[in-house]
Formats: structure tokens, sequence, C-alpha cells
């Protein structure tokens, strides 16, 4: 729950530009952990059994199992520490709405990642879906059992296009960021960018 609450409060001079507008706002972090923490209770609660729509669901998606343990792994290991990482190697600086920071930090996990703090938040976000929003998950418990046929691969078709649409804002958020940061820091930051990946080390 950690890597959707805000670290530091919305900085008091705002960057003039910021994309993701409303949706780094405290109020609508504040939406997103309540929403997470609502599917993970319900899935939870389905795993112990408490549900009559069992036709419906993927029993594998409710007991240890490869595809579960891998899951779980990946946000452990891989995306909540990234993200967490990030949020204190950035200490005051790290802010869910842009605000021009009063250092460029290039030691630690920047010294190899521009972003590791979005880096993570994807992971933990496709994790999630893979996880959590299927059709044979703890979704299904509101699908009529006949209409299971009439939607089955849609899910995925549905999952994509959505996964689409945040990588599309968030790249645009990106490009927010690096603008900032170079209009902040000019040629140190330009020097720094040249040396770093943006999001994965030797692969972009």
């Amino acid at each position: 729950m950690s890597c959707f609450k805000p670290p530091n409060e919305v900085p008091r001079d705002g960057w003039k530009q910021d994309s993701l507008g409303t949706y780094a706002s405290p109020t609508a972090a504040r939406m997103r952990r309540i929403l997470a923490v609502s599917v993970g209770v319900f899935h939870a609660l389905i795993s112990m059994g408490y549900s009559d729509s069992s036709l419906n669901l993927n029993s594998e998606l409710f007991s240890w199992n490869t595809y579960t343990l891998a899951c779980l792994s990946m946000i452990i290991l891989v995306g909540g520490p990234l993200r967490l990482t990030a949020f204190a190697h950035l200490g005051k600086n790290f802010t869910f709405q842009l605000g021009p920071p009063d250092t460029l930090m290039t030691d630690g996990i920047y010294r190899y990642i521009q972003h590791p703090g979005y880096t993570g938040q994807i992971v933990v976000l496709v994790v999630n879906l893979a996880l959590f929003l299927r059709w044979d998950g703890a979704f299904g418990c509101w699908v009529p059992r006949g209409f299971r046929s009439t939607i089955s691969g849609w899910g995925l078709v549905f999952c994509l296009v959505l996964v689409f649409g945040i990588l599309r804002r968030l790249m645009m958020r990106v490009k927010d960021e690096e603008k900032m940061l170079k209009d902040t820091f000019g040629e140190k930051w330009v020097a720094w960018s040249r040396v770093t990946a943006r999001f994965i080390p030797g692969v972009f």
C-alpha cells in the first residue's frame, strides 16, 4: 500500500505543466488505495471460501502455485522495492504532483535508472492486473454464470487497452518531468540523462 501513498505533501510551487493533473492529487491517491485494499481483501476472502460463484472462478488464482508465487514475487521483490527505494532516495523531493526539486539525484539507484519509481509502479500495476483483474478472478463473483462465455477473451483485450492508456499518460508525465529537470538543472541533467537508462538498464 505504501506504493500508492504520497510520501510527501503536494509541493507549494507546482510545475506549470503536469499531464497527470487530478490523477496525481491526494484525493485520487486515496481512492486508489481504497480500491486496491478492497480488491485485495475480497480476493483473500474468496481464497478462504467465502463465495457462491465458484463455477466462474479459476481455483489456481486463489491457491499457492507457480503463477501466484511469480506474481507476488514480482510485486514484493521487484516492483515494491523499486518504488519505495525511489521514495527513500528522493526524500522530500518525491511528490505525486510535479514540483521543482532542490537537488538532482544521481547516486544510489539513480546511477542506473532515471525513473525507478515509475518502473516499480508499472510492475506493481501490471502484476496486479494479471492476478486480480480477470473474469475468472475476483470479478467472476459479479459475472452471471451464463454471461461468462460471452465475455471470454475480452478481459485480455480490456487489460491491454487499459495498460496502453496508462503507459501513454505516464510517458506524457515523464516528458513533463524531464522538461522540468532540464529547465531546473540544465547541462547537469543532460549529461546525467545520457549515461542512464530511463526505465530499464540496458534496455530503455
